[in-house]
């Protein structure tokens, strides 16, 4: 049966709940908000690893995970000092992580040669790029390499042109502690033939999302006294940032981070609204605009460490957030809550095919 519109709260309040939030008041469609000037590409690839999710609820089937894996991944992970039980397949970041990723997608597709796939440069920055292995043969694939200031960085971060050297400070450290962190993949990149046969390539590999290398340049003048430093940041990132790039992607609106920000109603997004916000921006992409999953699911993607904790109810509570948001963005028009073929209840979502 088709649900009236759910009170959202602006902010995760107690004893409200996600199926309970619902009045007898009419829908209201958001109004359509002014598109961005540009969009840019972020690899279809890296949001399914950053939305990968476990749904086994028995947390000794994650266990198998390190098995699976080649003797240079596991002594990787070995070296890493990570226990086997808390491995974990896909992209897990924090809400800052995330929005940082957003960040290095644009700058990657505004400093880059977007316009021929054929290329080797395609889609590899201002740096010069660097070979790397990928993939189950260790195939060598172009990784790509970006430069730019912490200023522009953070004034994308921020979402604002007035910057402080806090926010830059702030940004600096989620770089650093992103480049200390190491990610497991494990997914098939699916290529076609023309016979109507296909490719697949088989990639699993324990590694970093990014890399950073800083790179200082001093000026002087004729007489050898100093003029200037220009300090500037370098990082190579994770071949998958542009891995099939040219034919699975998500377009995201340049000022992505502004509008959630401005939607939300606040810099500090939960983690949750990002991924519901990727989740349906994904299905738009794919022109799902009716998907469906049950409500149990939905849940363990938004926040499958809190559902293996049993703090459902908070889930419940930041995913009313979530919504508002979205709602707010222009993403969701309206979503219905049914009954599945199992009984337990699944969420359809109505999305807005001419977002921009």
């Amino acid at each position: 049966m088709k649900s009236d519109k759910i009170k959202t709260p602006k902010a995760p309040v107690k004893n409200t709940s996600f199926l309970d939030s619902i009045s007898q008041a009419p829908i209201q469609i958001p109004k359509k908000q002014e598109p961005s000037k540009g969009k840019f590409k972020r690899s279809g690839q890296l949001t399914d690893q950053i939305l990968k999710y476990s749904y086994h609820k028995d947390s000794s089937l994650q266990t198998s995970i390190f098995d699976t894996l080649t003797d240079i991944d596991q002594t990787k992970i070995t070296e890493s000092g990570i226990k086997r039980e808390e491995i974990v397949e896909g992209v897990k970041l924090t809400p800052s992580e995330q929005k940082i990723i957003d960040c290095l997608c644009k700058m990657l597709h505004n400093k880059s040669q977007t316009k021929n796939p054929e290329a080797e440069n395609y889609y590899t920055g201002n740096e010069s790029l660097e070979m790397t292995p990928w993939g189950d043969k260790e195939e060598q694939t172009p990784a790509p390499k970006l430069s730019f200031t912490l200023y522009e960085l953070t004034k994308e971060y921020k979402g604002e042109n007035e910057i402080s050297g806090k926010d830059q400070q702030n940004v600096k450290t989620i770089l650093t502690d992103l480049d200390n962190r190491r990610f497991l993949f494990n997914y098939k990149e699916i290529l076609p033939k023309k016979d109507g046969g296909r490719y697949e390539t088989t990639i699993q590999t324990f590694r970093k999302l990014i890399e950073i290398i800083k790179l200082s340049v001093t000026e002087y003048d004729p007489n050898d006294n100093q003029v200037s430093i220009k300090e500037d940041t370098v990082i190579l990132l994770n071949p998958i940032f542009r891995r099939q790039i040219d034919t699975k992607y998500i377009l995201y609106p340049e000022d992505i981070n502004k509008r959630t920000i401005i939607a939300y109603g606040s810099h500090n997004i939960s983690e949750i609204t990002l991924r519901l916000r990727d989740y349906l921006m994904r299905e738009i992409s794919s022109k799902r605009y009716e998907p469906e999953i049950s409500l149990d699911k939905l849940y363990y993607l938004l926040s499958e460490k809190w559902m293996k904790e049993s703090r459902k109810k908070k889930v419940k509570e930041y995913t009313d957030k979530a919504i508002e948001t979205v709602k707010a963005m222009g993403l969701l028009l309206d979503f219905e809550i049914k009954k599945g073929y199992r009984g337990d209840p699944k969420i359809i979502f109505h999305l807005n095919k001419d977002w921009e």
